[in-house]
């Protein structure tokens, strides 16, 4: 009989536990989707400034939605995800520094690198 009621007691806080469990995180649930609704509500907010700046300008690339997400699909079934910005960036590619590449005595190719190391290369980079 005793442990009839220990297991008892037992479920009982399980079940007391597990349920303010569940109410917190229901509470959680909602005050995220205040946070989101929050943040969606801002960001309309920055959309509507952006689109009255351009007004003033006199751009007529007010059309452009600088918060919304596209998938621009080629003719050959390719498509790419692009995210739409104010400007386009290109990228930039660092130029390649010149290395000087040096002939060692057995005839193998190399080039000191950063570290001050010697990185070999093929052998047609010294001719």
């Amino acid at each position: 009989m005793k442990k009839l009621i220990l297991i008892f007691l037992l479920f009982l806080a399980y079940y007391q536990i597990h349920s303010q469990s569940k109410e917190t995180a229901l509470y959680m649930r909602k005050e995220l989707v205040k946070q989101r609704d929050d943040l969606i509500k801002k960001a309309e907010r920055i959309q509507r400034r952006i689109d009255s700046i351009d007004r003033k300008l006199g751009s007529n690339k007010s059309s452009k939605q600088y918060l919304t997400k596209s998938v621009n699909y080629d003719s050959e079934t390719n498509y790419s995800n692009s995210l739409e910005s104010n400007t386009t960036r290109k990228k930039r590619y660092k130029p390649r520094t010149t290395k000087t590449y040096y002939r060692g005595p057995r005839g193998g190719c190399y080039y000191i690198n950063s570290n001050g190391n010697k990185t070999y290369v093929s052998k047609s980079m010294c001719n």
